[in-house]
């Protein structure tokens, strides 16, 4: 595919385009409004009261609040003042708290009787804090997760509220009519609800690669615009180090940046979110024989691409040092030091803040053109209810405000209108100076909306771009299918932790020579753990599935 090259922030691979599945949203939002009829009415007569909290719809008050409020009238006790604090992950914006105070006097606190406090874990420390965080004595109601982000280890952990339907429809009430069926199936652990996902599927899972057009044009650097290609480029610039000053791809233990091109070069589509079994797909959206799935750790494709990554290693592609890394991948190519970026559509945040830096030109380069993608889960990105929340019912109203307002989603999501970004007459978003101090989804991704709107002046090869991720679309046939771990919750526990010891040291291309010799021992090391009871259970369930639904 040709050079891509964009000079804005936009997501290109988050392109609004859901045709596929605006019928099943329009049937679940009309027979979700008629539920919401029937609990509004059991509500004004406080049939609510099973359910446990402060914020119950029993002895219900909402005298605290302002008439207008979208919650007033519903039965709900908002008598008490409550405090949620949310956790998110990323770097804390320059303007986060002029944005939140604006949340709080205007929305949060007039028409729910709450203020919210968001913290922040950064990218660096999130993977030791999370857990700790959760287990810990501090305050914590609401929590981001995905099934990358410890959502299936902190549910078997009892980390996670259960979300009931009745709780949901009471306490979520304008998500409950907005998500789609499927986004609750996608998220659901045997057929149980323990977070709440984000309203828009994009292209998250589609990896593409930005680059340093400039060194390209200066050097005659090799093109990157295929796996092999890239790999090429990245060595050409590993030998310029010296004279450059910029390493070719500056990575560390915080982002695997290459596995996913890796598989997207061999058509290797996972079977569901989260627990890494793969299958070659060969752009066929029809759904693998479960003899065609293999755990991705266990593979021939994972021991062919450690050794490859072992190759780029051993010629100084990226710092020897690396596995001690804790700085994030995109700043080091945004302040000019990392001759490539990959990641989903962060690459082009990364390029425009290279270019308004003064630092360097770039090019986004879809390294796999021909290679079918699907969209993310619904459940890529959601927000949990924790157990320890003292009032998960105020909790999941805070939720629910914040992803049905259309203002108030906003305000989070990109910041203060007129300020951080304004509406053109179509009603694209028309980015602004200070949006340097908030950026348009720097961190909201587990509220984001169908109804975002688009950047206004799009580059034509910016839309050419997302155009052809729209055209090579594709919906694998075992969509919407979930693990529950349960039954093998001790062998997959301890897969993962062999899976954590090595994983980022083969990514990184540690063992060198060895690296064969290291994947034996590593194999060895999964048996030892319970993979092939693991993968049983796993290889049970989707078998189960795939009769249930007839695929």
């Amino acid at each position: 595919m040709a050079q891509l090259r964009v000079d804005n922030k936009k997501r290109i691979m988050e392109e609004d385009t859901m045709k596929k599945r605006m019928k099943k949203i329009v049937g679940a939002i009309l027979a979700a409004t008629m539920t919401m009829s029937m609990v509004a009415c059991g509500d004004s007569s406080g049939s609510a009261n099973t359910i446990n909290g402060k914020t119950t719809a029993e002895g219900s008050d909402d005298s605290a609040i302002s008439a207008d409020s979208p919650y007033a009238g519903k039965g709900f006790n908002f008598s008490t003042p409550e405090t949620i604090v949310m956790y998110v992950l990323g770097d804390k914006p320059a303007d986060m708290d002029t944005v939140l105070e604006k949340a709080n006097s205007e929305y949060f606190e007039p028409n729910l009787n709450t203020t919210l406090d968001i913290e922040f874990l950064n990218w660096s420390d999130y993977a030791t804090k999370y857990s700790l965080l959760l287990s810990g004595g501090e305050q914590v109601d609401l929590i981001y997760t995905a099934s990358w982000c410890y959502y299936n280890d902190e549910v078997a952990a009892g980390a996670f509220k259960k979300l009931d339907n009745e709780f949901i429809q009471t306490y979520l009430p304008y998500t409950y009519a907005e998500l789609p069926e499927e986004a609750w199936k996608e998220i659901a652990i045997n057929g149980d609800v323990y977070a709440v996902p984000k309203g828009k599927a994009t292209f998250t899972a589609y990896n593409g690669a930005v680059v340093r057009q400039d060194l390209i044009d200066k050097y005659s650097l090799t093109t990157p615009d295929s796996w092999d290609n890239f790999k090429t480029y990245l060595e050409e610039l590993a030998n310029l180090q010296s004279e450059t000053g910029v390493t070719a791809l500056n990575t560390n233990a915080n982002r695997e940046q290459l596995f996913t091109l890796f598989c997207q070069e061999n058509t290797l589509q996972g079977v569901t979110e989260g627990y890494d079994f793969l299958y070659q797909a060969n752009n066929s959206e029809k759904a693998p024989a479960p003899e065609d799935i293999e755990y991705a750790y266990m593979s021939d494709y994972y021991t062919d691409y450690a050794l490859q990554m072992a190759d780029l290693a051993g010629k100084g592609v990226w710092s020897a040092n690396a596995i001690n890394d804790t700085t994030d991948s995109q700043s080091y190519f945004e302040n000019g030091t990392s001759g490539a970026f990959v990641w989903n559509s962060s690459v082009f945040t990364a390029g425009d803040n290279l270019e308004s830096s003064g630092l360097g030109t770039y090019a986004v380069y879809d390294v796999t053109p021909d290679a079918k993608r699907s969209r993310g889960a619904y459940s890529v990105d959601a927000t949990a209810i924790t157990e320890k929340s003292a009032d998960p019912e105020r909790a999941a109203l805070v939720l629910d405000y914040m992803k049905s307002d259309v203002n108030l989603n906003r305000l989070l999501l990109g910041g203060i209108e007129g300020t951080h970004y304004e509406l053109d007459e179509e009603g694209n978003r028309v980015t602004l100076d200070k949006a340097v101090d908030y950026t348009w989804n720097g961190w909201a991704w587990a509220i984001n909306r169908q109804d975002e709107p688009e950047e206004a002046g799009l580059d034509e090869r910016a839309v050419a771009f997302g155009d052809h991720c729209d055209e090579m679309e594709y919906v694998p046939e075992q969509t919407g299918f979930t693990f529950d771990p349960s039954p093998v919750q001790n062998q997959y526990t301890a897969v993962q932790s062999v899976v954590s010891e090595y994983q980022q040291s083969f990514a990184l291309g540690i063992y060198g020579d060895k690296t064969e010799k290291t994947i034996e021992e590593f194999h060895k090391a999964l048996e030892d753990a319970g993979v092939e009871e693991f993968t049983a259970e796993f290889l049970k369930q989707y078998a189960a599935y795939k009769e249930a639904n007839g695929i």
